[in-house]
Formats: structure tokens, C-alpha cells, sequence
């Protein structure tokens, strides 16, 4: 199952794949840090003394705060366009709607990619330079996978369908129980299982809106009560 590592609205696809000895190996790990009382009392040193690169950190944030530079402006509207241009050719070529659609946020995402790629060295302005690195990292990491379909499934990022099949289930559940009401958690799953709708999808519909604060659990997470 694909996991979802984000940063600046950059997104890498990390498969799961089942190692024996890979995973003995990061038990093993996990294991020794928890265990070992060192880590928790001693730094290990590496290249950058641990104490100078938090004070170069702390400069970087509080001192450094670099814009683009008009040529790297420049370049980074005409590359947006282009983005625009390609993701609208894979849609009519594909019959169906990118997974991220390439909108402001996305180039606002870049602008800070540069930004901070600009901030490490500690520059002024960010160079076109800085601005081909953000594009390459956005390139790799999330159009890349977009435009490939790897994201169909993966947390946030679901299908045409899916969307539709997620829509009809919460307008269900919202009809199911009136706000200040509750009701058995396992009863509500029952139902729309009964009605055929895929157990991973009502679980989906209850966990986002959870997240948006309409609905909370109760009485040992047996007990769904709807707030807003």
C-alpha cells in the first residue's frame, strides 16, 4: 500500500514491499533505539558539529529571508505554463482528470521550494538555478507520480469515482443521524455494508469527517455523535 511523504507540497510514492531480512534488519533498529539509554543522552556527531548547524539553522530562519530574482521569476511563469499546457494534453489523451491538478498553489509551492533552496546558501534572491532544482524536485516527486496514476488510492488523492462513491456515502450518513444525535458505530458500518458500498469507503467518509470536526467518538470509540 502506497504511504505519503509531503514537504512543500512535494509528494513521493514509498512502496511497502515485503523484505525478510529488510525488515529484520529495521526491527532491529527501531528495537536499539528505544532501548539504548545513549540515544537519548548523546548526539552522534557527524560531518557539521550538531551545535553549529543549529546555530546556522537559526540564522538561516531569522536572518535569511531571500525573494526570486526577476529572471528566475521569469522563468519559473514560463515552466508554469508549460506544466499547465502538458497536464491538460495528458487529460485528453487519458479521458480522465489529473490526480493534482497544476493550479496557483502549486506554483506557490515552487516559489517556496526556491525560496528555501535559495535561504540554505544563505543568498539574497533565488536564482534560476534554484528555481530549476524546486521544478526537478516537483518533476520527481509529485507530477511524476500524478501523471503516472500512482496516487489513485493513496491518502488524500482518489479517484473520479471514488470521489462520486465517497460523496454518496457521506450524504447517506448525514441523512442516517441528525446533529446532537448519535448512534452505534458498528450499526452505521452495517448498513451501508448491507447497501453494498466497499468497507474501506465508509471508514474513509468517517475518518475525514472526523477531521473536519462533524462528528466525534464515544463511550470507548463505540458511539458516533454528530456535532455540525
Amino acid at each position: 500500500m502506497p504511504t505519503i511523504l509531503s514537504r512543500f507540497d512535494m509528494i513521493f510514492i514509498v512502496k511497502d514491499e515485503h523484505n525478510e531480512e529488510r525488515d529484520m534488519t529495521l526491527a532491529k533498529h527501531v528495537m536499539n533505539v528505544h532501548l539504548s539509554a545513549l540515544t537519548q543522552t548523546q548526539a552522534v556527531e557527524g560531518e557539521i558539529e550538531l551545535s553549529k548547524l543549529k546555530r546556522y539553522i537559526s540564522y538561516c530562519r531569522t536572518k535569511c529571508g531571500p525573494r526570486l530574482s526577476a529572471e528566475a521569476a521569469e522563468k519559473l511563469k514560463n515552466q508554469y505554463i508549460l506544466m499547465r499546457s502538458g497536464a491538460r494534453e495528458h487529460e485528453r489523451e487519458s479521458d480522465r482528470s489529473s490526480s493534482i491538478p497544476i493550479t496557483v498553489r502549486q506554483l506557490e509551492a515552487i516559489v517556496r521550494i526556491s525560496e528555501s533552496l535559495a535561504k540554505m546558501k544563505l543568498q539574497p534572491f533565488a536564482t534560476e538555478r534554484d528555481v530549476e532544482e524546486a521544478l526537478r524536485l516537483f518533476q520527481v516527486s509529485t507530477l511524476d507520480a500524478a501523471l503516472s496514476g500512482s496516487l489513485a488510492g493513496a491518502e488524500g488523492f482518489t479517484t473520479a469515482e471514488d470521489q462520486e462513491m465517497l460523496a454518496r456515502v457521506e450524504k447517506q450518513l448525514k441523512r442516517r443521524f441528525a446533529i446532537g444525535s448519535q448512534v452505534s458505530e458498528h450499526s452505521i458500518v452495517q448498513d451501508f455494508l448491507k447497501q453494498k458500498y466497499p468497507e474501506h469507503a465508509i471508514y474513509k467518509v468517517l475518518q475525514l469527517m472526523m477531521r473536519r470536526g462533524e462528528i466525534q467518538h464515544r463511550m470507548q470509540r463505540k458511539v458516533l455523535y454528530r456535532i455540525k
